[in-house]
């Protein structure tokens, strides 16, 4: 798993494997400390939005776009983009 945040750290995330942190450079102040963990579990993309002030986005491959709930996990496919805000956005492909 991998923790993305302005100044990301392991307080606050789920108990288990502990995750990669992956510091932010934007530098602004929608995307939050921690703000989004990324998993893959059993062969599937989970993303969880961390309790983010501003929240987290998903785009899937239909164009549809849902708010993430903070601290509920949610698989997503190939094609997904994950939208922390500010200007982030991170597209889950195969590799």
């Amino acid at each position: 798993p991998i923790v993305l945040g302005r100044s990301p750290s392991v307080s606050g995330v789920p108990a288990g494997q502990l995750p990669r942190l992956v510091t932010l450079s934007s530098g602004d102040q929608d995307i939050s400390r921690s703000h989004v963990r990324v998993a893959l579990e059993g062969g599937t993309v989970v993303v969880t939005d961390l309790h983010s002030r501003n929240g987290t986005s998903i785009v899937l491959p239909s164009g549809e776009t849902q708010k993430l709930r903070g601290g509920e996990p949610t698989p997503v496919i190939v094609g997904t983009v994950i939208d922390l805000g500010g200007g982030v956005e991170l597209r889950i492909e195969e590799i």
